[in-house]
Order: C-alpha cells, then sequence, then structure tokens
C-alpha cells in the first residue's frame, strides 16, 4: 500500500513523527510525508519532502492519503477520489479542523482520527471502507457578490 501524508503549510510534528515510527518496519508500505517548512521533527524511516511541483504524481501514486483537517487540503484530496483519513491537529487554537473532520466522517467521505495513537488502525479501516463518492459544488454566486460592492 502506497500513502501519502500531507501537512499543507503548517508544521503537524506529532503526525508526521507518529506514522513515522508505526510504520518503521513494515515491508508493505511505503509512505511519502509532505513536511512543512516550519516542521522541526525529521523523519528517520520513511521518504519525506517539504515541497515538490509534481505534488500531484504524489496524490496520483497513493492508494490512499493521510492529510491533516486543513480544508483546502481535505476538498482537494477528497476531489482527487483517493481513500482518505483525515487527521485534525489538535494543538491548533481554533475548532474548524475538528468540525471539517467531523463533517467529512459523517457524509461517510473519509475517516477520521482524533487520536494519533490510532492512526495505524484508521488507516487500515480506511484501506477496507467504500466511501461516498464527494462532488464538489460549483460557486455561482460572483454575480450577488459583484452586486455587494457596488
Amino acid at each position: 500500500m502506497n500513502i501519502l501524508v500531507t501537512v499543507g503549510t503548517t508544521a503537524f510534528d506529532e503526525l508526521i513523527e507518529s506514522i513515522d515510527k508505526l510504520f518503521e518496519n513494515d515491508t508493505d508500505v511505503k509512505v511519502v510525508a509532505q513536511t512543512s517548512s516550519s516542521s522541526s521533527y525529521t523523519p528517520k524511516n520513511i521518504d519525506y519532502f517539504e515541497f515538490s511541483s509534481s505534488f500531484q504524481s504524489y496524490i496520483d501514486n497513493a492508494d490512499l492519503i493521510v492529510t491533516h483537517a486543513g480544508a483546502g487540503s481535505v476538498y482537494s484530496m477528497l476531489e482527487n477520489g483517493k481513500k482518505l483519513v483525515v487527521v485534525p491537529n489538535l494543538t491548533r487554537a481554533d475548532n474548524h479542523q475538528i468540525e471539517l473532520a467531523k463533517y467529512v466522517q459523517d457524509k461517510n467521505f473519509a475517516i477520521s482520527c482524533f487520536d494519533l495513537t490510532e492512526i495505524q488502525t484508521c488507516i487500515y479501516k480506511a484501506k477496507e471502507t467504500s466511501f461516498s463518492s464527494y462532488e464538489s459544488e460549483k460557486f455561482f454566486g460572483h454575480s450577488v457578490i459583484r452586486e455587494l460592492l457596488k
């Protein structure tokens, strides 16, 4: 199984470190992680990169994606139609990542993992789960916004 872990632009060292340690000796799983430039943890057992102009190729090659619960990352991964594990960063001051993680799980778009000690279980559960397909809704409110700005 090929797993892509992505944290976007904000460091989420707890997630990267958990994955790095859990899959240290697992020869059936290949993990590649996209880390943040502000990360302080350096993976020892998995491949990683900070930025790639060919990021889409990592998505395409993944059987499953583990992502932080940032809206941009979650929705773009859902639009790619990949199996997904969403992990809210619980050290953040705001709760929007928790809310989004609950939403995608309630809609059966992804598995959400609220406890990093359960990340491996969440990954294997996601591998076996049939998810509802996500359809992005096109935004047609441009004329309304234009009128409001007059």
